[in-house]
């Protein structure tokens, strides 16, 4: 038998994950506060940041606001340029469904300790096309709220996603775009 000084720690690190977390030492999660979409919808948001790619035909503006002293929320509010036009889900995946349509998403890269929950303003339905079936929101502008733990004064770096069609075109799709917003 072979005498080794030093164990293979490979074993050791999942409990030396955990203590690190519950002393306090690797930024353990803060409860997320319960949040309805209509508290989140009467908060009053800071000047928006906005964007609009014509090839994309959807107007978008991100805006922030302070819901307590430990989270506030990020709007994101999708516009298709266009009457007719619908954007697909936020719960859709990333690729679409067999490479069809893309989620509209309002994700945090960085700035923000904690992400939570996300929020839609309107409920999206099965679309049947082609043989497939594709959860989509109702035609017209879609708001996300997404909660973020992050303090008063922080840089925000979000990521949006999001594709517009109509009944007979798609435009082109934005994915994982960045953009920055001052929390309040």
């Amino acid at each position: 038998m072979r005498f080794t000084p030093f164990p293979d720690l490979r074993r050791f690190l999942p409990a030396a994950a955990a203590l690190l977390i519950l002393t306090g030492c690797g930024g353990s999660p803060v409860p997320e506060p319960p949040v309805t979409l209509e508290q989140v919808a009467k908060l009053t948001y800071g000047p928006p940041v906005e964007q609009f790619e014509e090839s994309a035909g959807v107007r978008f503006a991100l805006s922030a606001a302070r819901l307590d002293a430990e989270w506030a929320v990020l709007r994101g509010a999708y516009v298709p340029a266009e009457a007719g036009f619908h954007l697909y889900s936020k719960d859709m995946p990333m690729e679409g469904i067999d490479g069809t349509g893309r989620p509209t998403r309002l994700e945090v890269l960085e700035g923000a300790s904690q992400t939570g929950t996300v929020l839609s303003d309107r409920e999206p339905h099965d679309l049947k096309q082609f043989d497939q079936v594709l959860p989509v929101y109702p035609e017209g502008p879609v708001t996300l709220y997404r909660l973020v733990r992050a303090p008063a004064g922080a840089t925000v770096t979000a990521e949006i996603t999001f594709m517009s069609c109509s009944a007979e075109t798609c435009n082109a799709p934005v994915e994982r775009h960045p953009m920055q917003i001052a929390i309040p």
